[in-house]
């Protein structure tokens, strides 16, 4: 809520809100979809650094399989994700009409709606475009990727 006591325009209203697990699981089909995306994005460059957190390589190590079948079922996952957001994404109109929902507040669920759309699309440009995932071979990330830093915070507490 704002000072002035009114909500901004793209709040969720009370009676969407509870629709609690239906939103709970659209935005957890899009968090999971955009934490796979930057695991597969960023596999070579933790790779490098001896983490083994990344998606990929607990999927080898606990399933023990391939680099290969890693990538391909850490692909899969991160697209089950995702059509399983579009999926619950196309059923808001339908929610809305359960929940008689009348134009004005349609308007503040659809923004909502284009705010998860937003996140996703925005997680994928941002490491993209700072290369905070890449997996650069040269350079001062590089050169410290094997002593365990070379995140852009290591770098700049040097």
């Amino acid at each position: 809520m704002s000072r002035n006591g009114s909500f901004p325009p793209w709040a969720v209203p009370y009676r969407f809100s509870v629709q609690r697990s239906r939103r709970e699981a659209e935005f957890e089909c899009a968090a999971g979809h955009a934490s796979s995306a930057r695991h597969i994005h960023s596999f070579e460059r933790e790779k490098r650094r001896g983490d083994g957190h990344n998606l990929i390589a607990v999927l080898r190590r606990e399933r023990g399989c391939s680099r290969q079948e890693a990538t391909a079922e850490a692909h899969r996952m991160t697209i089950g994700c995702l059509d399983e957001y579009l999926g619950l994404q196309e059923r808001v109109p339908e929610m809305c009409d359960e929940l008689g929902l009348g134009e004005a507040v349609r308007d503040r669920v659809r923004m909502g709606v284009e705010a998860i759309q937003h996140w996703i699309n925005g997680t994928y440009e941002w490491a993209l475009a700072t290369g905070r995932h890449a997996a650069a071979t040269e350079g001062a990330v590089a050169t410290a990727e094997p002593a365990g830093r070379g995140s852009v915070d290591d770098l700049l507490s040097v």
